[in-house]
């Protein structure tokens, strides 16, 4: 009798399945246009804002209000998407995508605990995650001991994926400072 390891097949399988994708070009690299300016000084600029030297620079937080829709709701529970502005400054705006430049949310909550007796988790997207699926079924669980779920989406992801980019490679490393600058 022959036995597998399900963990050692599924690893041969993953590097299979990666192998290929690769070798066929069917997927595009990550980051495939390169850092992502003609000049490194853009990056430097960017990294600048990121790491400021003043302390506490970005706080508090901008208070955003998103203009919120109502998706479904049952006897216990609802669940919201709001859209709003990126809260960001003019200039990494301009940066982004004219398809990120409105960030969304989705609020899975119970139905009649008042808000300051409610907790909420925060969840942010991993690279490649486009949708709001995966961490709202985080959220169900917890909808059962009160707790509210909140899951934003990312720039250059889901809605917000810029037209020529294909999936979730990301075209230049220089996005993924815009992502992070997004969130804050």
């Amino acid at each position: 009798m022959v036995t597998v390891n399900l963990g050692t097949l599924y690893y041969v399988l993953d590097h299979v399945y990666g192998a290929l994708l690769h070798r066929t070009k069917i997927s595009p690299p990550f980051f495939s246009r390169g850092w992502g300016g003609t000049k490194l000084e853009l990056l430097e600029k960017v990294i600048k804002q990121l790491f400021p030297d003043v302390e506490g620079q970005n706080w508090p937080p901008t208070l955003v209000q998103p203009i919120w829709k109502t998706i479904w709701e049952t006897k216990t529970s609802v669940l919201k998407e709001g859209v709003f502005m990126t809260p960001c400054d003019e200039q990494l705006l301009n940066a982004l995508p004219p398809e990120s430049h409105n960030a969304r949310v989705a609020f899975l909550a119970p139905k009649f605990l008042p808000p300051q007796k409610m907790a909420c988790v925060v969840h942010l997207a991993g690279t490649g995650d486009h949708t709001f699926e995966r961490r709202l079924r985080l959220g169900g669980p917890l909808l059962k001991e009160n707790i509210a779920t909140m899951v934003l989406e990312s720039p250059f992801y889901g809605r917000r994926r810029p037209m020529l980019q294909r999936g979730a490679k990301l075209l230049c490393v220089q996005r993924l400072t815009l992502i992070r600058k997004s969130h804050h």
